[in-house]
């Protein structure tokens, strides 16, 4: 089958599937387990429900977002990125289901968490800007996301959710491990528009590694020094 042929079959079996032709998949990297600054592992029952823990994945220079949604649930559905198509966001994970992870980069104009600030936080108790709690917030330039709603936009400049991280819950050890993501066109806009800071944070090329094994979380609070509340 030619590469024509072989398109026109995949579109014919996507819409016969009902979805988009430009739709696409969670792509798989890495399985890597989240785990505590000293190393041991991270279980479910040790993340809170008020802060976001950062973490890095599916590359070292992407940040990440663990959010525990406490009472809330997570409601899967059709979600588009401009860069990367459609997907469905995954549910989440952990003995009630409430455990869900993003890029911790805003889409709206890329704003992520770095050592000296985050800009981008979860408001576990709500915010003048969020309005409702459990609501992630970007004080930059006030775009407001749904984590419960796969990162959905809730108001706000931006037009396009956060992109999810597809989390693993172990019930038997109670550890988490992430597994997959959507975001890779998504990434490489990232690291051109702050290529600089990146190598200074990482080092030339460290940034696009990818991360493996294990990544340490830790709570936002602790990762940046100045996280303004809006």
């Amino acid at each position: 089958m030619d590469r024509r042929c072989f398109a026109q079959a995949c579109t014919g079996a996507l819409l016969a599937q009902g979805l988009p032709a430009w739709a696409t998949a969670m792509q798989d990297y890495a399985h890597v387990k989240l785990v505590h600054p000293d190393g041991t592992p991270l279980k479910a029952a040790q993340v809170g429900t008020q802060e976001a823990l950062v973490f890095a994945y599916p590359l070292k220079g992407i940040p990440c977002y663990l959010i525990n949604l406490g009472d809330r649930r997570v409601a899967t559905q059709e979600l588009t990125s401009p860069d990367d198509g459609s997907y469905t966001n995954p549910e989440g994970v952990g003995p009630a289901s409430s455990l869900v992870a993003f890029v911790a980069v805003c889409t709206h104009q890329l704003s992520y968490p770095t050592p000296a600030a985050s800009y981008l936080r979860y408001a576990a108790s709500g915010s003048e800007l969020g309005g409702g709690p459990g609501r992630i917030v970007c004080c930059a330039h006030g775009s407001v996301y749904d984590p419960a709603q796969g990162g959905a936009r809730v108001t706000g400049p931006t037009q396009n959710p956060l992109m999810p991280v597809r989390l693993a819950w172990d019930p038997a050890t109670d550890q988490l491990t992430a597994t997959g993501t959507v975001g890779q066109k998504f990434f490489e806009r990232f690291f051109q528009n702050f290529k600089a800071d990146l190598i200074e944070q990482y080092g030339p090329g460290v940034y696009r590694q990818e991360v493996e094994g294990s990544v340490v979380a830790v709570p936002l609070s602790a990762y940046s020094k100045a996280v303004p509340a809006c």
